[in-house]
């Protein structure tokens, strides 16, 4: 690579590509059509001006264009947003790609191609271009429309897809004698792997930008952002991953952060920069001639692109519940392909095993797609106007009954959905980082120990030991169950304990095979015992209070990681607003009377046998207020007892208070809490007996740090009970007493006047 033949390279690639998509600008055309027309111009098969000189080192820009292409699309990537439109975008991406993909194989093999070429190009015209709708709704203002939404939403899905294409194709063109079963078996590693990397990359990385936030300039976090991507992409490589991955995982990991913006902002010119490279060096490998002599399978592909993508997507949305409005205008968006098609052929041309000729007919398909794209996301309105009009109006009603806006409620108990939802996806983390541990353990850790350890079996039982300890903060958080939803399903019906229990003990199980394979990989162990020490060490970890409390805050560390940026807006709304109180509305207090004459338990004895999850913060006796009475306080007839917390654990409460005889629900009127406080004077409580609400914050020389609240015996001291925690922007509403106390963090207290007077002389408030 010689300095001056570059200098004079990359300056006629950008100033062919700045002056032509000006020209495009002014049409009102993707700029990334620009670049494709730019890199034609510049290439030896257009003599009229200037030809780049050494296209090989642009090759090399190029690949490098490809990874901060992928970046840029992991810093976009939300796993909030795509939530929000998770199961329609599923829906959707399934159906459209998989017809995609035996389409565009059936046209190939209708053209006569080899067997490779059809594969690739089912692959190659089965993802529409993220980059050119983006462009597309931003320059229509449509960004926010609900239709919008759904396709933007599909269309990360599709490049995730494709990522694992990328993945799959070369296992399918290089090792031709892969069977199915292996190559299935590959895939899950893989999906194994890549979501255990991702879950520890939020974890600690947004966690380590906390820690340094001071220090980061705007030098320093460009530098230390491109730092990241690259050597993602070099681990990726090393272990048999693309580049494109570990740059969009890398992106996806500090889209977490609250810098994502900054990083947007800061890496956006070289993402622009390389992006224009490589979009460039894609026209160059237009050829007139080939274009000339495959013109008939040009428009064949295009037709085939435009109908198909418009056709199934539409065809998608309307399967996944949306209205026949969103599903015409969605799938009149999805009717190209683009960037991801250039790195399909890219990667079977460096294969070897595509024709070259596929290269640049996909990228005429995709100009010419690409100039419908404006056409046809302007004329979706019309065409459902259109519809709307000449379809029967047996086939009209028939959409309306299946769509979104017209379903009726689901008719199953929501209670369990949640609850199913939560174990399903706490069981599947869990699992996944449990397989990790044993994998990277068995597979590289065994043997490095074993290497310094002149003991084989010595060194196999610190390498056990060291993959079990690791695994018993997943197993422990994996089986927590006491939940509002839990306790909910729990006293509904005697016919839900046999469900949640088995879920329990199946959950005990899974763990405890994990262990099982540590020891069973490691040692020559009968199965009878090796099932017994499994089990032997599961049980007392689900059980551990300790690894509870640790559980907890990995689980909020990783929520405030996984939400940051949302955290943050929340907060700042929270703070200008005049009222700011965040649990003021997270917490509500409900009221219930004791009618059995006969009564007499203590406080413990009460909510034990109940299981409640609420806090009973006030017990009202003949017009005497007993404020958080301690837990040997026993209850009587006609005692009034008044509950604390979240609408679950309200919930719960009265579906197990009501069919007790021995208690009655007050006509008093639920409330959230901060009505409650307001309401005392208006009930006459004397000031004396009020309760309050008072925000106290751990510092760095507190004795409080790294203890559990129950072991801080906070509430024992001061005659408080902390009913809510400010972790930097994280809300922990009616927090379990194992949580543990960090410093920074806001505690919120519930008492009296006195709590307050021992929080001023114990060193806690100021007066």
């Amino acid at each position: 690579m010689h300095p001056e033949t570059l200098i004079t390279d990359l300056a006629l690639i950008l100033t062919v590509a700045g002056i032509v998509t000006l020209i495009f600008r002014k049409l009102k055309q993707p700029v990334v059509l620009g670049y494709l027309i730019a890199g034609f111009l510049i290439s030896p098969n257009f003599i009229y001006i200037p030809t780049v000189i050494a296209s090989e080192d642009i090759v090399t820009w190029a690949d490098i264009g490809v990874i901060f292409l992928m970046f840029g699309l992991g810093l976009e990537f939300s796993f909030i947003k795509l939530a929000k439109v998770g199961g329609s975008a599923f829906t959707v991406v399934a159906i459209v790609m998989a017809a995609m993909i035996l389409v565009g194989t059936g046209v190939g093999y209708f053209l006569g191609w080899g067997k490779f070429d059809c594969i690739f190009l089912g692959g190659m015209i089965s993802i529409s271009s993220t980059m050119i709708i983006l462009k597309t709704y931003e320059e229509y203002n449509l960004k926010k429309e609900k239709f919008a939404q759904l396709i933007l939403g599909a269309l990360v899905l599709e490049d995730i897809a494709g990522i694992f294409m990328l993945i799959i194709l070369p296992a399918i063109s290089v090792g031709q004698n892969v069977s199915g079963l292996e190559l299935a078996g590959n895939l899950g590693l893989m999906v194994v792997y890549l979501a255990a990397w991702l879950i520890a990359g939020i974890y600690l990385v947004p966690s380590i930008m906390k820690k340094i936030g001071r220090l980061v300039t705007n030098e320093i976090l460009v530098i230390l952002s491109i730092a990241f991507c690259l050597v993602m992409v070099l681990i990726a490589n090393v272990i048999g991953f693309s580049s494109a991955l570990g740059a969009f995982l890398a992106g996806s990991i500090l889209a977490s952060t609250k810098y994502v913006e900054r990083i947007e902002h800061l890496v956006g010119p070289v993402k622009d920069l390389f992006g224009a490279v490589f979009f460039v060096s894609v026209g160059m490998l237009i050829d007139p001639v080939l274009l000339v002599k495959y013109i008939v399978p040009i428009i064949i592909i295009s037709i085939t692109v435009i109908l198909g993508q418009m056709v199934f997507s539409t065809f998608g949305i309307l399967l996944s519940g949306q209205s026949l409005k969103i599903a015409v205008r969605g799938g009149f968006s999805m009717v190209q392909i683009g960037e991801f098609s250039f790195i399909i052929a890219t990667l079977g041309m460096n294969l070897g095993v595509i024709s070259d000729f596929l290269y640049p007919i996909i990228v005429c398909v995709s100009v010419i797609t690409s100039f419908a794209t404006p056409v046809m996301v302007k004329s979706g309105d019309k065409v459902y106007s259109l519809l709307e009009k000449k379809l029967p109006k047996e086939v009209q009603t028939a959409i309306r009954k299946n769509t979104s806006e017209s379903q009726s409620k689901i008719t199953l108990d929501k209670d369990w959905n949640v609850y199913i939802k939560s174990v399903a996806v706490r069981t599947l983390l869990c699992s996944l980082m449990m397989f990790m541990v044993y994998w990277v353990g068995t597979e590289y850790m065994t043997s490095a120990i074993c290497s310094f350890i002149d003991s084989e079996f010595a060194g196999k039982i610190v390498s056990a030991v060291i993959m079990i300890i690791v695994m018993m903060p997943f197993a422990n958080y994996m089986h927590k169950t006491r939940n509002a939803n839990f306790v909910k399903l729990w006293v509904k019906h005697r016919s839900n304990h046999l469900p949640l229990l088995t879920l329990k003990a199946l959950r005990i199980l899974i763990a405890a095979c994990f262990v099982a394979l540590v020891i069973k990989k490691l040692f020559a162990v009968p199965f009878i015992i090796m099932f017994i020490l499994s089990l032997a060490l599961i049980i007392p970890v689900v059980k551990s209070n300790l690894l509870n409390g640790v559980t907890m805050d990995m689980e909020r560390r990783f929520t405030a990681n996984f939400a940051q940026n949302i955290l943050d807006k929340q907060k700042h709304e929270r703070k200008m607003s005049e009222n700011y109180r965040w649990l003021d509305e997270s917490l509500y207090v409900i009221e219930f009377e004791i009618t059995d004459a006969d009564y007499n338990e203590t406080i413990y004895e009460f909510t034990a046998r109940k299981t409640f999850v609420v806090t009973i913060i006030r017990i009202i006796r003949n017009g005497e207020f007993i404020n958080l009475p301690p837990a040997d306080f026993v209850v009587q007839s006609g005692d009034i007892m008044q509950m604390l917390g979240t609408w679950d654990e309200v919930d719960s409460c009265t579906i197990l208070l009501e069919d007790d005889d021995c208690i009655r629900y007050t006509d008093s009127e639920d409330m959230i809490l901060k009505d409650y406080i307001y309401s005392q004077v208006f009930h006459s409580v004397p000031e004396k007996d009020q309760l309050l609400c008072v925000p106290i914050e751990i510092k760095g020389d507190s004795p409080y740090i790294r203890k559990s609240i129950k072991n801080s015996r906070i509430r024992n001291k001061y005659r408080g009970t902390i009913i809510g925690i400010e972790r930097g922007n994280l809300p922990i509403v009616s927090p379990d007493i194992d949580t543990i106390i960090r410093k920074g963090d806001i505690l919120w207290l519930m008492g009296d006047y006195k709590m307050v007077d021992r929080l001023i002389m114990g060193g806690l408030m100021d007066e």
